[in-house]
Formats: C-alpha cells, sequence, structure tokens
C-alpha cells in the first residue's frame, strides 16, 4: 500500500467524519473537482473502494476523532 500524503489524510478523516465532498472542498478551500480526485487517490493507493469502506479504514488507522 502506497502512502497517503498529508492532504490525503486529511480529506480522508473528513470523508470519514461523514462530511460531502462539497462540504470538504468548502472547509479546505479548494474545488470539489480536487477532492474528488483525493478520494480517487486514496481509493488507488489503498485498494479500498467506496465511502463506507473508507471510512472503515480511516477508523482502523486512527485518523477520525
Amino acid at each position: 500500500m502506497k502512502q497517503l500524503t498529508d492532504r490525503e489524510l486529511e480529506v480522508l478523516k473528513l470523508v470519514a467524519e461523514g462530511h460531502r465532498q462539497k462540504e470538504i472542498a468548502d472547509q479546505l478551500n479548494l474545488s470539489v473537482k480536487t477532492i474528488t480526485a483525493h478520494v480517487t487517490n486514496i481509493s488507488n493507493k489503498t485498494g479500498i473502494k467506496g465511502i463506507a469502506k473508507l471510512t472503515k479504514y480511516a477508523l482502523s488507522i486512527n485518523i477520525t476523532t
């Protein structure tokens, strides 16, 4: 598994907390397209597809509050 960047970890944390991509984009001052690209990169690097499974992964690596 490839290592996630700091920004990817930040996006993963927000996804796992239940935020929608538009909310994440607004919070990080990025476009929705950029957030979508980050989520795609996270999925590609981890081999995990789907928000529910990514959330479970985030919980397993203790990056959520």
